[in-house]
C-alpha cells in the first residue's frame, strides 16, 4: 500500500512539473515580451499577471515537494495569489463597457438578441495588444509574411492605434475580436454584430453609406476608425459587420452583411440608391458574391488588396455590372495577392464592359490599407465624388 502511495506521489510530482513546464513555455516568453513591448498599462498588467502565475505555480511545485521551510513557501504563494487577484480585479474594472460617450458617432449594434461581452478576453486585453502580439507571432505561422515585413506592418498598425487612442469616441468602444477567436475555436460567432458610424452634424434626409467587409484578421476596430476619416467629409454612414475570420464564402455570410445593412437602415437614414460595397482582402470574396446576388442594392464596389473569385469572369456578372463603377486598389509588392493575378480579374471585368478603375501602389504590400491609409481613402473619396 505504501509503495502504491509513493508511486502515486511521484506521478503527481511529474504531472505538476509538466504543468509548470508548459506554463513556462507558453506564458514565459509572451509575458516577458509584453513587459517590454506592451502599448498600454493594461497590457503591462496582463504581463505582470502572467509572471505572477509562473511564480505561483513554482511556489506550489516546491511546496508540494515538502521543502525545508514550508511556511515560507506557503506564505509566498498566498502573497503572490493575493497580488494576482488584486491586479486581475483592476484589469477587469478597466474593461471597456462597449458604450461610447453620449452623442458619439460610433456604436456597436446587433441584428440578434446578443449583447456586448464586456469581460470577454478580447475586451479585457486591449485590441492594440492583440494586434501587436499577432504581428509578432504571425511570421512564424505565415510563410508569406516575413519577419522584416511583420515589423514594418507592426509599426504602421500601432501608429494607427496610437492615433485612435486619442479619439474619445473610440476609446471606450471595446473590440469585436472575440467573435474572430470563437470562429477559430469552432464556436458560434455569427451574432449579428456590426459597427455603425454616423458622422455628427449630417444634413437632413437620407445619406450615402459604405458597407465594409473585413478580411481574415477579423473586424478590427481600427478599420471603422479609418473609414470614419472618409465618412465625415462625405456625410456618409459606415456599416462594418463582424463575421468571424472573414469566411465570406460560407453559407450565410452574405446574409449576415445584408442583415447589418437592413438593420442600420432602421437606426439611421440611408439612401438605398447610394450604398457602396467595400471589402478588404478576404472581404473581396464577400463583395463579389453580394455584387452577383444583389447587384441592384449597390451604387459601386470598392476592392482593397482583394481576394477575388472566378465569378467576376462570368458573363452573368458582366451583364449585372456593365457600365457600373468598380474601384480596385492594390499593392504592387503584394505577395499574398500578386498583382499579375489581380490584373487578370480586372482585365476580365473590363472586357465584359464593367467600369473598372485600378489604382496600384508600386512599393506597397498586402497591408496598404494601414500603410497608405490616407492615400487610399483620398483616392476612394475622389472616386466617390466623381460618381456623386
Amino acid at each position: 500500500m505504501a509503495k502504491n502511495v509513493s508511486i502515486a506521489g511521484e506521478v503527481l510530482k511529474f504531472a505538476l512539473a509538466a504543468v509548470y513546464a508548459v506554463l513556462l513555455l507558453l506564458l514565459g516568453p509572451v509575458s516577458v515580451w509584453l513587459v517590454f513591448t506592451a502599448q498600454t498599462a493594461i497590457g503591462k498588467g496582463v504581463a505582470a499577471m502572467g509572471l505572477l502565475t509562473l511564480g505561483i505555480a513554482a511556489d506550489l511545485f516546491v511546496w508540494f515537494r515538502r521543502p525545508a521551510h514550508p511556511r515560507l513557501w506557503g506564505g509566498s504563494t498566498v502573497v503572490l495569489t493575493l497580488a494576482w487577484l488584486a491586479l486581475g480585479f483592476v484589469i477587469l474594472r478597466a474593461a471597456p463597457s462597449g458604450e461610447a460617450p453620449p452623442g458619439s458617432p460610433v456604436s456597436h449594434h446587433f441584428t440578434s438578441s446578443a449583447a456586448f461581452p464586456r469581460y470577454a478576453l478580447a475586451n479585457v486585453f486591449p485590441e492594440v495588444e492583440q494586434v501587436n502580439l499577432g504581428l509578432w507571432v504571425a511570421p512564424v505561422l505565415d510563410p508569406i509574411l516575413t519577419r522584416v515585413q511583420g515589423r514594418r506592418v507592426s509599426r504602421v498598425a500601432l501608429g494607427v492605434y496610437e492615433q485612435m487612442r486619442r479619439d474619445a469616441d473610440f476609446r471606450a468602444l471595446g473590440s469585436a475580436m472575440c467573435w474572430t477567436y470563437a470562429d477559430v475555436l469552432g464556436l458560434p460567432f455569427d451574432v449579428g454584430h456590426y459597427y455603425l458610424y454616423v458622422p455628427r452634424r449630417l444634413p437632413a434626409g437620407p445619406r450615402p453609406a459604405i458597407l465594409f467587409l473585413h478580411g481574415s484578421a477579423g473586424n478590427l476596430k481600427a478599420y471603422t476608425w479609418l473609414w470614419s476619416k472618409l465618412a465625415k467629409p462625405h456625410g456618409c454612414v459606415v456599416i462594418a459587420p463582424s463575421y468571424g475570420r472573414g469566411g465570406w464564402r460560407r453559407p450565410g455570410a452574405t446574409d449576415a452583411a445584408l442583415k447589418a445593412l437592413d438593420h442600420a437602415a432602421k437606426v439611421t437614414k440611408i439612401d438605398a440608391r447610394r450604398v457602396f460595397l467595400a471589402g478588404l482582402s478576404n472581404g473581396g470574396l464577400g463583395v463579389c458574391r453580394l455584387a452577383r446576388d444583389h447587384a441592384r442594392r449597390f451604387r459601386g464596389l470598392v476592392l482593397i488588396s482583394p481576394v477575388m473569385p472566378r465569378s467576376v469572369h462570368d458573363k452573368a456578372f458582366h451583364d449585372l455590372w456593365r457600365g457600373r463603377p468598380v474601384l480596385v486598389l492594390a499593392g504592387g509588392a503584394d505577395r499574398r495577392i500578386p498583382l499579375e493575378s489581380l490584373r487578370r480579374h480586372t482585365a476580365a471585368m473590363k472586357a465584359g464592359g464593367v467600369n473598372v478603375k485600378e489604382i496600384v501602389y508600386p512599393d506597397e504590400d498586402h497591408f496598404l490599407f494601414f500603410s497608405k491609409s490616407q492615400d487610399v481613402l483620398k483616392n476612394i473619396s475622389a472616386w466617390m465624388t466623381e460618381l456623386e
